[in-house]
C-alpha cells in the first residue's frame, strides 16, 4: 500500500514527513487522512513532547493536489479546515520545517504550527491571487496573526514569493538554517522541555485573541456552503501544476 507520509521519532520529538516528492508533496485526500492519524498517534504517545512536520525532497508542500480534489472543492476545504483547527489547537509543541517550497496550503499548514523554521533556500508564498482565488485554509487569518496586517495584505494581494531571510525578518519564521529539519528538531526539543502542560498553556495564550477569531472564521466557513469557491474554480490552487514551478 502506498503511503503519503512517514512518522518517526527522534528522542522526544516526533517527525512527520510529507512524502509525495514527485508532486512536491501536494496534499491529497490520502495525505490528509494520514496527517490526522499521525496527530492521533503523537497525541497519545507519552514519550513525544513535540512534533516537527517536514517535506521530502526539495519542497515542504505546495498546497492541494487539484488533480485529485477538483470534483469536490467545498468538501476538500471543509476537511482541511478541520485539520488546520486540529493542528492549531494541538496539545504539544509543533514546528514546521520549511525545507524548500512552501506555497499556498503548504505554507498555511505550517502557519498553524506553534513555530516555524525555514531552509536557507526555501521560498514561501500565497500565490492564489494570481489564479483569481484566495487562500482558503486559514491564511487570511493566520498570516496577519504572525506578521501583521500590512505585510500580510501585501503578500496575499501580490501573490509574490519571498525568500527565507525575508520571512525571518517579518516574523513569518523563527529561524533560518541550512538544515531546516535539524534546526526544527532542536527548536522543538528546546521549547518543549518545560513539560507538555506548561508548553500548551504558553502556546495557547500567546495568540489568544487572534486564534479565537480565526477559528471562528473557519468554523463559519465550514457551516456556510456559500463561503466555498464556485465549482468552476476548484479550490485554493497553490499552483495549477507542480510542473509549472520555475527554477
Amino acid at each position: 500500500m502506498t503511503t503519503t507520509t512517514e512518522l518517526t521519532r527522534h528522542g522526544s520529538v516526533a517527525i512527520l514527513r510529507l512524502d509525495r516528492p514527485k508532486v512536491l508533496n501536494a496534499i491529497n485526500e490520502a495525505m490528509v487522512g494520514e496527517i490526522e492519524a499521525a496527530l492521533d498517534q503523537v497525541d497519545g504517545d507519552v514519550e513525544a513532547r513535540a512534533l516537527v512536520i517536514v517535506g521530502t525532497g526539495r519542497s515542504f508542500c505546495v498546497g492541494s493536489d487539484l488533480k485529485e480534489g477538483g470534483n469536490d472543492p467545498a468538501g476538500r476545504i471543509a476537511r482541511m479546515h478541520q485539520l488546520m483547527l486540529r493542528l492549531d489547537g494541538f496539545p504539544k509543541v509543533t514546528v514546521a520545517a520549511y525545507n524548500g517550497l512552501a506555497l499556498g496550503g503548504g505554507l498555511e499548514l505550517g502557519m498553524a504550527c506553534t513555530l516555524r523554521v525555514a531552509a536557507t533556500d526555501a521560498r514561501l508564498g500565497l500565490p492564489e491571487i494570481t489564479h483569481a482565488l484566495m487562500p482558503a485554509y486559514g491564511g487570511t487569518q493566520l498570516l496577519p496573526r504572525l506578521v501583521g496586517y500590512a505585510r500580510a495584505a501585501e503578500l496575499m494581494l501580490s501573490g509574490e514569493m519571498i525568500d527565507a531571510a525575508q520571512a525571518e525578518r517579518i516574523g513569518l519564521v523563527n529561524a533560518v538554517a541550512a538544515d531546516a529539519l535539524a534546526a526544527a528538531v532542536a527548536l522543538a526539543d528546546r521549547c518543549s522541555r518545560g513539560g507538555i502542560t506548561a508548553s500548551v498553556e504558553i502556546a495557547g495564550h500567546c495568540p489568544a485573541a487572534g486564534a479565537v477569531h480565526w477559528q471562528k472564521v473557519l468554523r463559519a466557513k465550514r457551516a456556510a456552503p456559500s463561503a466555498s469557491p464556485p465549482a468552476t474554480k476548484p479550490g485554493p490552487a497553490s499552483l495549477p501544476s507542480h510542473r509549472n514551478i520555475r527554477h
